[in-house]
């Protein structure tokens, strides 16, 4: 009689424990929050089988529920965004001293990381990202040239605007060989162009500078390119790799399980790898949204820079070496993203005007310490 009452005293408590784990909890809606970011940030093309990687979207999914919770969440966000707008009195909320510390190098971290991720995606015969793999044909072999050649203008800041105009034409070429949709998710590398091509990596030599002076004025209109453009891309991005491409996120997760905690850990049946990615691609396409309306643009990228970083040690190198332009394109619109003036033509285009620049190339060459020395005999 014991034994049963037992039994059934723990028949309930396996029938609670298991319900419980069905239910939704706090901590688990809170690590859904946490996490749902992370996968965002994950191209999830990059990591699914290659027959997948080039799967076009399902436009009939449009009318499907996650694009009204897009356009849903990012008003809702904006308006909240808004109002703190308007309580802290400045759209270039927050604003710490040490950001002017960060600001003179913003082009240079920018053109760096985008070079070095070039050079990386030439040598692997890709296009700007892993799933874009080039054909062993002479435009190809010509795409794959050029964009070490834009990397090396971009690492070695020599020629940077003429590279930044290269930039350009290699990312037009590539609808010759891709859809449209596919190049149409890269536009933050355009972005990218229009900012060096504007502000500019080194400083050139006076003549240059000289004809280059004009392009001061569109310096604002540059990062603003480069903001609306990298927000473009984020939203292209989220509806053909999650929200019109069901199968990809499933593709995902089947490989990296992991990602879909709130099944694994709490027990969340319901929680599938569809619906997991579909909120996944609501939350990127919300924070390109953001990042295109304006509206207190380091909130946003401080929002986007945990997750997108998040990704790095749980996925394979390529995670890295796709998103360093990203966080390159990050690092400038925390310092100008809000409207901030660069005023880059004071710091790279006067030089050249004034003699400082060929006064740094006599200490390179050494004329200066020798004059010095000369001096110091003289003495």
């Amino acid at each position: 009689m014991q034994r049963g009452h037992a039994g059934n005293r723990r028949r309930r408590s396996d029938g609670r424990l298991a319900s419980s784990r069905r239910r939704p909890s706090a901590a688990g809606i809170g690590l859904l929050v946490a996490l749902l970011p992370e996968i965002a940030s994950a191209h999830v093309r990059w990591f699914v089988p290659q027959e997948q990687q080039l799967q076009l979207p399902d436009w009939s999914l449009l009318t499907h529920w996650p694009t009204p919770a897009v356009l849903g969440l990012s008003l809702a966000l904006w308006l909240v965004l808004k109002g703190l707008e308007r309580l802290v009195g400045t759209p270039h909320f927050p604003n710490p001293p040490l950001l002017a510390h960060m600001e003179p190098h913003a082009t240079t971290v920018l053109a760096l990381q985008t070079g070095i991720s070039l050079v990386w995606f030439a040598y692997q015969r890709t296009l700007f990202v892993p799933s874009l793999t080039l054909p062993p044909s002479w435009l190809g072999w010509l795409l794959v040239v050029l964009q070490l050649v834009v990397a090396f203008t971009f690492i070695t800041s020599l020629f940077d605007r003429a590279g930044a105009a290269l930039l350009v034409l290699v990312f037009l070429l590539g609808f010759a060989l891709f859809p449209p949709e596919a190049m149409l998710e890269q536009l933050l590398y355009v972005g990218i162009a229009i900012a060096i091509f504007v502000l500019g990596v080194t400083i050139p030599p006076a003549r240059v500078a000289r004809r280059l002076l004009p392009l001061a004025r569109y310096e604002r209109q540059a990062v603003s390119a480069l903001r609306v453009l990298t927000g473009c891309s984020l939203v292209i991005v989220a509806f053909s790799e999650k929200l019109l491409n069901p199968n990809l996120s499933p593709a995902f997760l089947q490989e990296y399980p992991h990602f879909n905690v709130l099944r694994s850990l709490f027990g969340w049946s319901w929680m599938t790898d569809r619906l997991f990615g579909d909120l996944a691609g609501v939350v990127e396409a919300t924070i390109g949204l953001l990042l295109i309306s304006g509206v207190l643009t380091r909130v946003v990228i401080l929002a986007m820079w945990v997750p997108f970083n998040l990704t790095v040690p749980l996925l394979p190198p390529i995670e890295l070496l796709g998103h360093l332009p990203i966080f390159g394109i990050m690092y400038l619109l925390l310092l100008y993203g809000s409207g901030v003036a660069p005023e880059t033509a004071a710091r790279r285009l006067e030089p050249a005007l004034t003699g400082e620049l060929e006064a740094s190339r006599r200490r390179i060459r050494g004329e200066d310490d020798s004059r010095s020395a000369d001096r110091g005999k003289t003495a």
